[in-house]
């Protein structure tokens, strides 16, 4: 209350140009409030359901790798039992196929993009011409063989050339054995 009145007062004292500024000062605090985004709660929820399987991904594409890493782990000489983690960055991405539609004048030329679009049992898709997945940030290899320094270097190149990463992005240790009762 003690603002309104205090915004009467002022206005009282400066006549009809402190009200035009007032008005204007209105005008301009409604237009930035306006042009806040506004944030729906199902569109969040959507953006949460996107998140998660993004997240889905990058874990399915790395305990698909921890999987096969290990298979092969296991057949290599004296390398034992092993365990296998494997951190990713990033998640999969996939590219559309695109057409182009290029018009070219004497001065001048304009592209226009679109994506294919391809129709399976009456549902249309855009069509995927290559898939991207996670970049494998690092590996650890845990093995009952680990201790050794030869397997430690065979388990190491392995993994390089298979993943595709410098091999200092891979730690290889001695697991202990599991105590049998």
């Amino acid at each position: 209350m003690k603002y309104i009145e205090a915004v009467r007062q002022w206005c009282k004292d400066g006549g009809s140009i402190r009200i035009v500024v007032l008005l204007g000062l209105s005008a301009m605090a409604l237009l930035l409030l306006s042009g806040l985004p506004e944030t729906d709660k199902a569109e969040s929820e959507d953006m949460e359901c996107a998140v998660t399987e993004v997240q889905d991904s990058a874990a399915e594409y790395a305990a698909e790798t921890e999987r096969r890493l290990t298979a092969l782990l296991k057949q290599m000489d004296g390398v034992g039992a092993v365990s296998v983690m494997v951190t990713v960055c990033g998640t999969k991405e996939q590219i559309y196929a695109e057409e182009a539609r290029i018009s070219e004048s004497d001065h001048s030329s304009q592209s226009e993009y679109t994506y294919v679009i391809t129709k399976s049992g009456g549902e249309e898709s855009a069509l995927v011409s290559q898939t991207r997945y996670p970049k494998v940030a690092g590996v650890a290899v845990l093995c009952t063989g680990g201790g050794s320094a030869a397997v430690q270097e065979r388990v190491i190149l392995a993994v390089s050339t298979v993943l595709g990463i410098p091999s200092s992005d891979i730690y290889v240790g001695r697991q202990t054995p599991v105590p049998t009762s």
